[in-house]
């Protein structure tokens, strides 16, 4: 591998970069301090700011080395660490980097460690050169997993009873990604990849239908309804759609139940690059999916009526082609300049 130290590293939302002396503060205020962040951690809680002050004065020292990388995670809105990510362990003779990470418990489920370790990733396949990059949490700590799957890491196994945290002696489970997989990947172009599982967190539900809606201004330009249709979502079925390459968020759906027997396909987008790649689809495969399996015996969907919009005649033409049946028509629902258009879709076989 060629060695290049703590580059400096920007995302979308993120600039990773080497710490600074003036970093112990906002290091022991935002995550440091915090039993919660170090739970499933190898070092202790710090006790106070002059602890979080040493270990700072300990990274700097050593981040001029060409084997050494230290980022803390900075989002560009805050301009402060929010956390670390680091290459706790590098093998020249495998050419490969062991990656460790941690951010303050008010960031959690926003995505932003994802977005920090894939970053991560394409630096020591495409500046450093490296063969594997790996990484593993305590089964415990399940959304540890969760950020390196959607980094596009392969469960490789659990070792039992093969590390020590601040809980103890403690099983690991290992994900890693190769070169070879990382370039088929970037090859291949935007390679969708649909989360169909249920999105839990409420502040990344939030985070990815506020990126999403305010990305689509022909549909969500109100900017009231936009942010009801946000705040709503936290508590709703969720389901996301992430572009493997970017790593970023490119559509989602939310479900709402509306009685016993109904649930209610209550918004969905997908960011226009991504139209017509099958992801409105596929999200709605994974919602409808789920409606069956909590009994609920039929869908509908609300839009705009047919005939008044270019775009929300597009919508329609999905929702037709998804297998849904107009029901009824309400003229003053929204205001005359927009009939809302109910269509609903039998489950279980009902038709």
């Amino acid at each position: 591998m060629e060695h290049k130290g703590t580059k400096r590293i920007e995302t979308g939302r993120l600039l990773l970069r080497a710490f600074q002396l003036g970093d112990a503060e906002p290091m022991y205020r935002n995550w440091a301090s915090d039993p919660e962040v170090t739970k499933f951690l190898t070092w202790p809680t710090h006790k106070s700011v002059e602890v979080s002050q040493a270990v700072v004065d300990s990274w700097v020292k050593e981040s001029a080395g060409a084997k050494y990388y230290q980022w803390a995670i900075v989002p560009k809105e805050l301009g402060e660490p929010i956390g670390s990510i680091s290459a706790v362990r590098i093998n020249d003779e495998t050419d490969s980097a062991t990656i460790g990470y941690c951010i303050g418990r008010a960031w959690w489920g926003q995505g932003i460690v994802a977005e920090a370790l894939g970053a991560v990733i394409s630096f020591f396949f495409d500046e450093v050169g490296a063969n594997c990059v790996n990484a593993c949490h305590d089964p415990r700590n399940p959304n540890s997993g969760k950020v390196m799957r959607k980094s596009g890491m392969t469960y490789e196994g659990t070792w039992r009873a093969g590390g020590v945290n601040n809980q103890g002696i403690c099983d690991e489970v290992w994900y890693s990604v190769l070169r070879k997989e990382y370039e088929a990947a970037r090859e291949k172009g935007s390679e969708i990849q649909i989360y169909a599982e249920q999105i839990t967190a409420k502040a990344e539900k939030a985070s990815i239908s506020r990126q999403i809606l305010e990305a689509l201004p022909e549909w969500f330009g109100i900017p009231e309804a936009r942010e009801a249709y946000i705040n709503d979502s936290r508590e709703q079925l969720f389901f996301a759609a992430f572009d493997k390459a970017s790593r970023q968020p490119v559509g989602f759906l939310c479900l709402k139940e509306t009685g016993k027997e109904t649930a209610e396909l209550a918004v969905m987008g997908v960011c226009r690059e991504y139209h017509r790649q099958g992801i409105g689809r596929a999200l709605f495969s994974g919602a409808r999916k789920c409606a069956e399996e909590k009994g609920y015996e039929f869908l509908q969907v609300k839009t705009v009526q047919m005939g008044h919009y270019e775009e929300y005649d597009a919508t329609n033409r999905f929702y037709q082609g998804l297998g849904f049946k107009e029901f009824e028509v309400f003229p003053a629902l929204w205001g005359e300049q927009n009939p809302c258009q109910i269509y609903v879709m039998g489950l279980k076989g009902i038709s």
